[in-house]
């Protein structure tokens, strides 16, 4: 409009640029400093147009900012926006796909152990309801690789495929492996069937929940002790007590260390119960004079500030001197 204007009154009344363009000023935003100079019956005619023409335009424009609030459609521009940010920011964080039943018991369990966990989820409503809960979310296919990329697959630490339709878990396993080959993939499964497909995708490890459950409420029934004290070391929400596994890495230094070594400084409040070997052996109850070696991952049970402290030793964060 103020091109068209400008050159209006450029051609009609033979002005200069500047006066054209403040002609137009005033007459759009209805200032009403008066006109530059007399205008000719032709300009007169010209400047009423303009008027229409202006108040036509900025209607127009006027109802369509006002549709796009009330569809929510420039918030949740900014929405998506601020998750795209947020998704930039993820490293070393874990990736769950599918917020149904199983995926919430995930999330919850990353999220109180202090582990930054990222979504995928396909339906609207679901989605929604995961970013208002502060957690980022896309929503999308988890076998879609765009999707994968954009909830940063290849910084993953590692994924939880928890849908339920087995075809899906294991498109989705396939893409993940595909875009991160070492990343590490629990996938949901229902079948034996299923679990050996899972695992020729590429997934680490299957997870049944009917035979988790089973289970559990056989070793509830038989060993209700037992298995309620593996329930207080495993679960975040109790944190008088830590189950955790811990690498022993090369800053640490360590490396052909025993046990022994460690002294009763790390070891008090700690139980080492085993050692998994990098060729993938299990050394359980390792003895004081046991070794250990680099890549080597220690499990361990204990006060979880004592566990934090090893586990910064082993990490090469503290000396163990």
């Amino acid at each position: 409009m103020f091109a068209f204007g400008t050159a209006g009154y450029m051609s009609i009344e033979g002005w200069g640029v500047l006066d054209a363009l403040w002609m137009v000023v005033i007459t759009l935003t209805t200032i009403g400093y008066g006109e530059v100079h007399p205008l000719s019956p032709e300009g007169k005619a010209f400047t009423i147009l303009l008027i229409v023409s202006g108040l036509g335009v900025g209607t127009y424009a006027g109802t369509q900012l006002t549709w796009a609030v009330l569809d929510g459609d420039l918030f949740q521009a900014y929405r998506k926006r601020q998750r795209r940010r947020m998704m930039r920011k993820l490293n070393n964080h874990q990736i769950v796909v599918g917020y149904g039943r199983l995926g919430r018991i995930v999330t919850r369990e990353l999220t109180d152990a202090g582990h930054p966990v990222a979504i995928i989820e396909r339906d609207p409503a679901v989605a929604e309801e995961v970013a208002a809960q502060g957690i980022p979310v896309i929503l999308g296919d988890g076998a879609d690789d765009d999707c994968l990329r954009e909830v940063g697959i290849e910084r993953a630490q590692g994924v939880a495929i928890t849908a339920a339709p087995v075809a899906e878990a294991i498109f989705v396993t396939l893409s993940a492996r595909q875009l991160n080959p070492e990343v590490p993939i629990l996938t949901r499964v229902e079948s034996d069937e299923a679990a050996v497909k899972a695992r020729r995708a590429g997934a680490t490890g299957v997870v049944s929940p009917h035979i988790m459950g089973g289970w559990r409420m056989a070793h509830g029934l038989t060993r209700p002790h037992t298995t309620t004290f593996l329930d207080l070391a495993t679960l975040a929400e109790h944190d008088d007590i830590m189950l955790d596994e811990i690498e022993v890495q090369e800053a640490s230094g360590l490396h052909e260390s025993t046990l022994a070594n460690l002294g009763g400084r790390y070891q008090h409040g700690v139980l080492i119960v085993a050692i998994r070997r990098r060729t993938g052996e299990m050394v359980v109850t390792p003895q004081a004079s046991t070794q250990f070696f680099m890549g080597d991952v220690l499990i361990v049970i204990g006060e979880p500030a004592r566990v934090r402290l090893l586990n910064k030793v082993m990490r090469g964060q503290i000396s163990e001197t």
